[in-house]
């Protein structure tokens, strides 16, 4: 893929380059005045190989202090070697006639040399026609090149460029080359910003890697950057890619830029700028034993390392969670890449894996890094010696699928928080505050359903909905029971907090000393659960130490349900004839702080123990009525209930049980004995 057409490093008409970042020196890009006010200047010159040998191009700067015009048929170019020989010289712009006053113009001279010849080995001279001297011409201006001149941009550096009548400076900023098969597969960006005040199109620019075996074209990975608008101060993106020989040596490559000149039939291709491109053959894609791969693609370059790799249990299987950050590797924003994950077991083994991702991350910033999680199931008595993560990127019908892969075989311990210990996540759309506030065990005649409950804080800036919980419990004996969570769909103001109930069904009465609690984040089908759903899975997992569970049941104050503190303040009962009477005062009071729960009701009950006769259940609602029971609102409240016994064989002595419930379990929280009279308070100190 030869270039069939000249090389040079200047621009057509519209796009000249400026002096910046030129390895000159002053003897070369010197002014010489051609009056006491007014001068020429070499801006730019080069000689890059061409089909027919080579084009060499000298860019001046005409400037006018004079008061007069300064009529450009009055001067010419003259290009020779240093060994005399005259070389035709062509103008690419004839149509600039002449310089107004305290004014000037760029002037483009080009021509076709040898192809060993050199810059050094050139003289370029401005030249006055003036009738009164021999041979009707005077020198008013020579340049000459010493031998380690160079234009060329070093790398890091940069080149203004004239771009009709904006200045637009230009540089690489990504280079990605892998070797796959016979080839190599060349990813380059160069950024460009105008630093004029209107926008300008970047014209139909040719872009070339140079190296010692010659010239190869590369093309955009979007056709729409052809004629990409340059806004003012707006840092753009182009990118380019390209398959050379990888026969190659890599070394003394070269980033071209050309313009085609010249009118139609007869045009020649005069370079914009040229960069020196050093770099190293990254790892062959998509094969590497590494964590860390590069991934150069339409929308950019991304640096992806695979950081975490964990395993914890599901269900009936484990599910492995791969932690990637995604690196930004350009200069401009990025979007996030839409990869797809296959988790590779020792080798042969294949995992689909679905990404989790925060629905908050749409762009990554210039150097910024962000994460995602891909989270695969594998049976739980599988022992693995290798994990490799290959991920994906389909950029279109047309297109081939870029893909990477990453190593990484280490099991990552999950993070310990202590009994006492707040969790703190930053995650962008999850950034919330944890502790646990509770623990605590329900029965029912089949099963216990052992509790923890956790205070989440919304540490964003707004009202959201948080995150959904799941993970599973560990015995002190080695079972796993699934932990499923329970939590409102509200939406938690700003620094408010959300009563998230996570549990899992143990059989009854079984040892729950040092039971420890993994969880994460629950995610479904469409990413992290906000608010209710079936659980797939969880990432960010947790190890939570628990606290040993308070069993005080005998006080009747300060007892806690959801985010309701209630103290039943009196309690009489007495039988009349064959009714109930049955009269209570309690006061409650709520925490505001708590924008989502579930819990608000208790249950409360007159049992014979020994019997087991249950003479009365009535549910109590906190704040809002929903059973039909009895309603107790902020404040300070007193009821009366009346139950006809008649029929029923009533005992002088009951106890007084007051209960939570929790899905078909229930939970004793205080209890009394007490005995029928219509003058006794039960609740008061004495009794």
């Amino acid at each position: 893929m030869l270039l069939s057409a000249l090389l040079a490093l200047v621009v057509l008409f519209s796009s000249v380059p400026a002096v910046h970042a030129a390895n000159a020196t002053t003897t070369v890009n010197k002014k010489v005045y051609i009056t006491s006010k007014s001068y020429v200047e070499l801006l730019d010159a080069n000689l890059i190989p061409s089909a027919s040998g080579a084009t060499a191009s000298f860019t001046f700067t005409f400037y006018n202090g004079d008061n007069s015009d300064i009529i450009l048929n009055d001067y010419w170019a003259r290009l020779k070697t240093t060994g005399g020989a005259k070389l035709k010289l062509s103008l690419l712009d004839q149509s600039k006639k002449k310089i107004a006053p305290n004014s000037s113009v760029q002037l483009t001279y080009y021509s076709e040399v040898g192809a060993n010849i050199t810059l050094s080995q050139l003289v370029i001279s401005i030249v006055k026609f003036d009738f009164s001297v021999s041979g009707y011409e005077r020198t008013v201006a020579q340049f000459t090149f010493p031998k380690d001149y160079t234009n060329e941009v070093k790398a890091g550096g940069f080149k203004k460029v004239q771009i009709n009548n904006s200045s637009v400076n230009m540089r690489v900023d990504q280079i990605n080359v892998v070797k796959k098969d016979d080839n190599f597969v060349f990813n380059l960006t160069y950024v460009a910003r105008n630093t004029s005040k209107f926008g300008v199109s970047i014209p139909n620019y040719n872009y070339y890697v140079s190296t010692p075996a010659g010239l190869f074209k590369l093309a955009l990975k979007k056709a729409e950057d052809a004629n990409l608008l340059l806004e003012p101060t707006v840092l753009n993106a182009v990118r380019l890619t390209g398959s050379l020989p990888a026969s190659l040596s890599t070394k003394n490559w070269k980033f071209i830029i050309t313009n085609n000149a010249g009118a139609e039939g007869s045009t020649v291709e005069l370079p914009v700028v040229i960069f020196d491109i050093p770099f190293q053959v990254g790892n062959a894609a998509p094969e590497t034993s590494s964590d860390t791969a590069t991934l150069s693609s339409d929308n950019g370059t991304y640096e992806l390392k695979l950081t975490k790799v964990q395993r914890l249990p599901w269900i009936t299987k484990d599910e492995v969670i791969a932690e990637v950050t995604i690196k930004n590797k350009e200069s401009v924003f990025l979007p996030m890449p839409a990869l797809a994950g296959l988790l590779v077991i020792d080798e042969n083994i294949k995992l689909q894996s679905k990404q989790i991702m925060s629905t908050e991350e749409i762009g990554i910033a210039p150097g910024e890094t962000k994460t995602v999680q891909y989270v695969g199931q594998i049976p739980f008595n599988y022992t693995w010696k290798k994990l490799m993560l290959e991920l994906s990127e389909n950029q279109g019908e047309d297109k081939a699928v870029t893909s990477v892969q990453l190593t990484n075989s280490k099991l990552t311990a999950v993070r310990t928080v202590k009994a006492n210990e707040t969790y703190k996540q930053t995650v962008l759309g999850s950034e919330f505050t944890a502790n646990i506030s509770d623990v605590k065990t329900y029965k029912n005649d089949d099963s216990d359903l052992f509790t923890v409950y956790l205070d989440v804080q919304n540490d964003q800036n707004r009202s959201t909905q948080l995150s959904s919980w799941a993970g599973f419990f560990k015995t002190a004996d080695g079972q796993y029971y699934e932990a499923k969570s329970i939590k409102s769909t509200n939406l938690i103001k700003p620094a408010n907090k959300e009563q998230l109930i996570v549990y899992a069904e143990l059989p009854v009465d079984s040892n729950k000393d040092g039971i420890q609690l993994y969880l994460g984040e629950a995610f479904d089908d469409n990413g992290i659960i906000k608010g209710n759903g079936t659980a797939q899975g969880y990432v960010r997992p947790i190890l939570l130490e628990l606290p040993t569970e308070n069993h005080e049941t005998n006080s009747f104050k300060n007892l806690k349900v959801g985010p309701y503190t209630f103290d039943l303040t009196y309690f009489n009962a007495f039988m009349d004839a064959g009714t109930l009477d049955l009269d209570m005062g309690a006061t409650l009071s709520k925490d505001r702080a708590y924008d989502g729960f579930t819990q608000n009701k208790v249950i409360m009950e007159l049992e014979k123990e020994s019997t087991g006769q249950i003479i009365l259940s009535h549910v109590i609602d906190l704040e809002k009525a929903g059973s039909g029971g009895t309603l107790w609102k902020v404040g300070a409240n007193y009821h009366e209930i009346k139950k006809d016994l008649t029929n029923t064989p009533v005992w002088d002595q009951y106890t007084l049980n007051l209960y939570e419930p929790l899905e078909d379990h229930k939970r004793l929280i205080a209890s009394k004995e007490i005995r029928w009279s219509p003058y006794i308070n039960w609740m008061a100190d004495n009794n």
